[in-house]
């Protein structure tokens, strides 16, 4: 008898993927396209279903999944609703950040400023945090300004 066995982050990945039907995915992604509608944003939808635009490109090094980030940046709801803001430089762990952050900073350069629309299974998802609802797709403008 074989045994076949499953690396951490493939499993990861497969009940990451399965958290949503495809419905749900697709009513994310209406909301958001909703909430674009009538901006002047140049957005750029991932297969991963996160929409991101560069404002301003980053001219030092690049950012790495071991690195911890100074930002600033300011969140909302999709409804405008600010439930974060940062305006000095807080440092945060890449590790730690929402998946929708890391898809969008790795790789950057220090420097980068960035617009993002995270889907709520790059976000939150089901459980919501603090201010934010489940499901809530959320909006951020954000600057990395240092790197550690």
């Amino acid at each position: 008898m074989k045994t076949i066995y499953f690396s951490p982050i493939l499993l990861l990945l497969i009940f990451c993927a399965c958290g949503y039907s495809d419905e749900q995915l697709s009513a994310f992604d209406q909301r958001m396209e909703t909430f674009i509608k009538g901006k002047s944003y140049h957005l750029t939808k991932s297969e991963s279903g996160l929409y991101t635009e560069i404002i301003q490109e980053g001219t030092g090094r690049e950012i790495h999944l071991t690195d911890s980030i100074g930002v600033c940046y300011v969140g909302t709801l999709l409804s405008g609703e600010k439930f974060d803001e940062q305006k000095k430089p807080i440092y945060l762990p890449m590790r730690g950040v929402i998946d929708g952050w890391k898809e969008a900073l790795l790789g950057q350069k220090k420097g980068v400023k960035i617009r993002l629309i995270v889907p709520p299974q790059l976000g939150y998802g089901a459980g919501g945090m603090g201010k934010i609802p489940a499901n809530a797709a959320l909006y951020f403008e954000l600057s990395v300004d240092d790197l550690k």
